[in-house]
């Protein structure tokens, strides 16, 4: 037996992390979720997921600044991280690719 891939959901708003766990469990994968920046990295820690779905606007720590301490980290830095947000402006999108994001969905 294989096991499945392992998608942490990075976001704030628990209605898209249940629409999200939701359609991707549907799929054949596994899911761990956090609710802001600084529990993303422990679950990173505790998980090692296979790829990373993040929001920008979250307490505690955005996801802008998980995202840099994740591409510091050798260890995380070439664990695939989409940026999933509301935020849609061209300034934000850049700076998401520019700290490391391998995508941007808004």
């Amino acid at each position: 037996m294989t096991d499945r891939p392992k998608i942490l959901i990075v976001d704030d708003e628990l209605f898209n992390v249940d629409y999200l766990e939701q359609e991707l469990e549907d799929l054949n994968y596994d899911t761990v979720s956090a609710a802001n920046g600084e529990e993303g990295l422990k679950q990173v820690a505790a998980t090692q997921p296979d790829m990373i779905l993040l929001d920008i606007m979250m307490p505690v720590m955005d996801g802008f600044e998980m995202l840099q301490k994740l591409k510091d980290e050798p260890d995380w830095r070439d664990i695939p991280v989409v940026i999933i947000s509301a935020i849609n402006d061209v300034n934000s999108i850049a700076r998401g690719i520019q700290l490391g994001a391998d995508d941007y969905l808004p």
